[in-house]
C-alpha cells in the first residue's frame, strides 16, 4: 500500500473491473473468431482473432484471413463476423 490508502482503494477497484472486462472479452472473442472491422462507415474482413498479448487491455489482434495482414484495434471496432 501506498501513502495514499483512499486513492489505492480506488486502483484495485478499478484493477478489478479491468481484469473483469478482459476476461469477458477474451471469453466472447477467443482466438480463431471471425470478427470484421468498423472502417469509416462500412464494415470490412474477414479478420481472425489472434492471441491476447500480454498487457493489450481492450485490444484485439488481427489477421486478415485473405491477405495476412496483420493489425491491432481497440474492441470497439470489431464485431463478430458473419458466417
Amino acid at each position: 500500500m501506498s501513502q495514499f490508502p483512499e486513492i489505492d482503494k480506488l486502483n484495485d477497484a478499478a484493477r478489478a473491473a479491468r481484469d473483469k472486462c478482459e476476461a469477458k472479452l477474451r471469453e466472447t472473442l477467443p482466438p480463431g473468431r471471425r470478427v470484421d472491422i468498423k472502417a469509416g462507415p462500412e464494415w470490412i474482413g474477414p479478420y481472425e482473432v489472434q492471441e491476447y498479448q500480454r498487457f493489450s487491455f481492450g485490444q484485439i489482434a488481427l489477421k486478415n484471413i485473405e491477405t495476412g495482414v496483420e493489425r491491432r484495434v481497440g474492441y470497439g471496432q470489431v464485431r463478430v463476423a458473419k458466417e
